[in-house]
């Protein structure tokens, strides 16, 4: 077989067309001619009465039968050889295709593997490494045709807490995590273990992925400290707020009874006005006018102490019928002080009743104060959309207005923008607003210009 598949490379019977064809017919007249050459050959030395050109030239019927079996059987050897070559060719044309589809397959997996970015190795059943990317190479060296526990460990036995032998007999996928004390790297090091199957559930192959975790850890530790620092703060700030917040009772308590004297006496000594030239009744006047301003901040310290400490009971109301009942005392007030006060019919909000009142009573007042002497006061009260689709109240007034560059000193405890001969107050009020609306996790901001009044806008997120 082997050399006839020989004489079909050298005569190319696998090949198409003329020349292949006059090949086989060369080869076959060749073969023909060697028989029949042989043939009378033999004759001639066994039989011997004739010539041997007789014998060549002239056969037996016989032989003539023998010339055409040989005949046939060459041409069927050809057929057959021509035949055969051709599927050989076929099968080595495909088996060459499909080992460059999986040389193809090959390169393209290792380069999937090389893109990943994390450090793969596969091992053996016997936990030889076989295969490392360039990712693990750098970052546990050449270990390739050793064992893992030897390469990564330095250990001569396999290693008790192995993830590669429990994925072995579980199929399971296994984590750990290793130290700068175990690990190959120095580092920390994150290792995921699973095991390549079989059909039959024999395991294959062992593959490890290593993650350099020391940057991740590090963060970690960082955010502990940092939490800690924070809680440790957050604790601090809430025992100096307490301290202030008992300190501001206490303030309140203790001088409102020397306060409460002071008042006494000023009044008494208004029924010797008569007795005192000019300069004793505007002192009297003085003291008097001092209690009464002092007897207000006394109140808003306490307000202001109170919102803070009060616990947060929300619920949905309705802002109107407590707006107008704050309006009704307002013009009660302000007799004299005629103010266009305008409202929807319904202002749903979601907070506490108590404290939205005390941010309703303070914004209503100020809008009320800052519009006095003006011909058209108008005061209004309503809700719009905000930048990102929550609901925003607001109170606008045409009132004094203010400067927009100071919006923000607005809500500072103490901060005024007006003198308090012009409009009274004790400056606490917007800074108990704002923080009724920081404690219901809302916002609110201020805008104006002076003389052609005022807005401010608050959220209460439900």
């Amino acid at each position: 077989m082997e050399l006839v598949r020989k004489l079909s490379r050298l005569t190319r019977l696998g090949e198409p067309g003329l020349a292949s064809f006059v090949c086989q017919a060369l080869l076959g007249a060749l073969l023909i001619f060697i028989f029949w050459l042989a043939d009378a050959v033999m004759d001639f030395l066994i039989q011997g009465d004739r010539t041997f050109l007789e014998f060549l030239l002239h056969p037996d019927p016989h032989e003539i039968s023998d010339f055409a079996l040989v005949l046939f059987l060459v041409c069927c050897l050809l057929l057959y050889s021509r035949r055969s070559h051709r599927i050989e060719t076929r099968l080595e044309d495909a088996l060459q295709q499909a080992l460059d589809k999986a040389e193809r397959e090959r390169a393209k997996l290792e380069g999937i593997v090389e893109a990943m970015g994390d450090a793969i190795s596969i091992q053996d059943p016997d936990l030889n490494v076989i295969y490392q990317n360039r990712a693990h190479q750098e970052l546990t060296g050449h270990s390739v045709g050793r064992p893992c526990y030897e390469a990564y460990r330095k250990r001569s036995t396999v290693c008790e807490d192995c993830h590669l032998t429990a994925a072995f007999e579980d199929g399971q996928v296994h984590r750990s995590e290793l130290g700068p004390g175990t690990s190959a790297t120095g580092g920390y090091v994150e290792i995921i273990g699973s095991a390549l199957r079989a059909g039959d559930g024999t395991p294959l192959y062992g593959i490890e992925v290593v993650r350099d975790i020391t940057a991740r850890k590090s963060a970690e530790r960082e955010a502990i400290e940092l939490n800690a620092a924070l809680t440790r703060q957050a604790q601090e700030l809430k025992q100096t707020n307490q301290e202030l917040e008992s300190f501001c009772q206490a303030i309140s308590h203790d001088l409102r009874a020397p306060l409460t004297r002071v008042y006494s006496s000023a009044q008494e000594l208004k029924g010797y006005r008569e007795l005192l030239d000019d300069n004793g009744r505007f002192f009297v006047d003085l003291v008097h006018d001092g209690c009464v301003q002092m007897e207000e901040l006394l109140d808003s310290l306490m307000v202001l102490c109170r919102v803070t400490q009060v616990e947060i009971e929300r619920g949905e109301l309705d802002l109107v019928p407590t707006a107008l009942e704050i309006a009704a005392r307002l013009r009660q007030d302000y007799e004299g002080h005629p103010v266009s006060f305008q409202l929807p019919e319904r202002l749903v909000a979601n907070g506490d009743a108590s404290l939205v009142r005390v941010v309703l009573e303070n914004l209503l007042s100020n809008a009320w104060k800052y519009t006095s002497g003006m011909p058209s006061p108008a005061v209004e009260l309503g809700t719009m959309a905000g930048s990102c689709g929550e609901t925003v109240f607001f109170v606008r007034d045409n009132g004094a207005g203010f400067d927009g560059a100071c919006a923000d000193q607005l809500f500072q405890p103490f901060k005024r923008l007006h003198s308090y001969r012009d409009f009274p107050g004790t400056g606490l009020g917007l800074a108990t607003v704002r923080r009724i609306v920081r404690r219901h996790n809302g916002r609110i901001w201020a805008e104006g210009e002076p003389g052609k009044g005022a807005s401010f806008y608050f959220t209460l997120p439900g």
